[in-house]
């Protein structure tokens, strides 16, 4: 009888002195316990003040420099299929009917080679300069009509 009493006294102080521990740990009570704890804390404060950071530069630098958030957003989007084929870049542009610069667009998106599309283009390069010299206007490399 004296041994279990013995036995469940014992086991009685020390699960009290495990809740102990655990709530002085919890508390801060605990120096060994609290290093860690602290580390942890410290390197969520610094990850949150280095991402408060990069926000605050980047806002900075999108009411500093507009144009730079607009050539991002830009970049982002997708261009219409047809987006390179303008005036800028196709030669004698000014000299073709609008259903000519879109044949001319449909031949070169559908072309199967990078080849077939020089080929195209060169054809139609000649094709421009011969109606330029029939309607007597001189055209420049880019094949824009040159104003005398």
């Amino acid at each position: 009888m004296k041994t279990k009493a013995l036995i469940t006294t014992t086991v009685a102080v020390a699960m009290a002195l495990t809740s102990a521990a655990a709530l002085a740990q919890g508390n801060g009570g605990s120096k060994g316990g609290d290093r860690g704890a602290n580390a942890q804390q410290r390197a969520q404060v610094e990850r949150g003040q280095r991402d408060f950071d990069r926000d605050r530069m980047r806002d900075r630098d999108r009411i500093a420099a507009p144009q730079h958030d607009r050539d991002r957003v830009k970049d982002r989007t997708k261009a219409p299929e047809n987006a390179g084929f303008n005036e800028n870049n196709i030669y004698g542009y000014n000299l073709m009917t609008d259903a000519e610069r879109t044949a001319y667009r449909e031949r070169i998106m559908n072309a199967e080679s990078r080849q077939e599309r020089e080929q195209i283009e060169a054809q139609h390069r000649l094709e421009m300069q011969v109606r330029a010299k029939n309607r007597n206007i001189k055209i420049d490399e880019a094949g824009k009509p040159i104003k005398e």
